[in-house]
């Protein structure tokens, strides 16, 4: 394997940390491989990035209803989703014809719905005959991620392979590993814990919402802070630093409360945590379930964001907290009764090992074994 193209976009980091551990796989596997990358927003045209990304952060805080009402149409009107994706497909894969033919790849790779659409065009066009293969980053599929002409898609458990399947019944799906870098694995929390200087005793969760760090974060910090004296919530705000200053005399009226900014410690404490609390389940969670930890999903966002927490919840994975209240009775739960937890643990342990690796997943694409395809 000479080439292989990744085709993401830079909305928030879990697309691109999708592709920065497919790279990953693919040079264990292939070392002397060259990884290309195209980022689909920047590709489809000069301005349509922070045009999408301002549109994405605006639905998902300031009108919610209305991201919940198009991703509701995309799943009730199957022409709907069909024209989306026809569109979407034409104006990308015509930008991206080019970009391919002249990097020549032996092996695509799609982490974002929208390059996976343009690639799909490819496709139809006979301009795209190298292995192409689609991760879905989110723990549960929406229609705009899954293409009946692309070679595999990949999804994050069992759970999620019937709601692809009705998004495009002729896709070929398999589960993948997690698509994560691979220093997020389980590992001893006390050892993690003393690196990073959290007390060994205490009932850590680590909150995060992704780079952006938007949702209800000051409220889930104290609801964790007044659940029992033995949480210290861990709070990681990525790039906002808005949110940061907010939490700031938080933190100095009860110690207990580390803030931080961006940081390159991510596995360290997701490994250092007992829960993880977000409210997407995409990187965020996915990384968690590497680590064997379990997730608690408070207030999750409109559209994928309830998607992704109620098949978390379905897999055993998560519990759904809609309200701090809720937030804080899960916490106490997990302390009174640590079965719950190690139950919640095991079944994402279960799942990583049940999973084989990434590499399995890109020698399946390149039909060095057999995909494990599952109708």
């Amino acid at each position: 394997m000479n080439r292989v193209l990744v085709v993401s976009a830079a909305m928030g980091e879990g697309h691109n940390a999708t592709g920065r551990a497919l790279e990953d796989a693919v040079h264990r596997l292939w070392p002397d491989a060259d990884v290309a990358w195209l980022d689909t927003l920047d590709v489809m045209g000069s301005g349509v990035g922070p045009l999408f990304r301002w549109i994405y952060v605006s639905n998902v805080q300031r009108t919610p209803w209305l991201y919940e009402y198009f991703y509701r149409s995309l799943w009730r009107h199957r022409w709907f989703a069909t024209a989306s994706k026809r569109f979407v497909g034409a104006w990308c894969g015509r930008r991206l014809a080019g970009r391919v033919e002249d990097y020549a790849p032996d092996l695509v790779l799609s982490t974002y719905p929208l390059g996976s659409a343009g690639l799909e065009w490819l496709r139809r066009h006979d301009r795209l005959p190298m292995p192409t293969g689609a991760w879905i980053s989110d723990f549960a599929p929406h229609p705009f991620w899954v293409y009946g002409s692309l070679d595999l898609t990949f999804v994050m458990h069992a759970q999620a392979v019937p709601p692809a399947l009705a998004c495009v019944p002729e896709s070929t799906v398999e589960v993948s590993a997690p698509p994560v870098r691979a220093t997020f694995r389980p590992g001893d929390r006390d050892t993690a814990r003393e690196r990073l200087g959290l007390p060994p005793g205490a009932f850590v969760a680590l909150v995060s919402c992704g780079s952006l760090g938007f949702g209800d974060v000051e409220d889930a910090a104290r609801a964790l802070l007044a659940a029992h004296p033995e949480v210290v919530p861990v709070v990681v705000c990525g790039r906002n630093t808005a949110l940061q200053r907010r939490l700031a005399p938080l933190a100095e009226a009860d110690p207990r409360l580390r803030v931080l900014g961006w940081t390159d410690e991510m596995p360290a404490y997701t490994i250092a945590s007992d829960v993880v609390v977000t409210n997407a389940g995409g990187a965020t969670g996915l990384e968690a379930l590497a680590c064997g930890r379990p997730v608690l999903m408070h207030r999750p966002i409109a559209a994928h964001g309830r998607a992704n927490a109620q098949l978390m919840a379905d897999a055993g994975l998560a519990i759904v907290c809609e309200t701090d209240a809720e937030l804080g009775d899960a916490v106490r739960t997990l302390i009174a009764e640590p079965q719950r937890w190690k139950a919640m643990a095991e079944a994402a342990t279960r799942h990583c090992d049940s999973t084989g690796t990434l590499e399995d997943g890109l020698l399946a694409l390149t039909g060095v074994r057999p995909a494990r395809e599952l109708r």
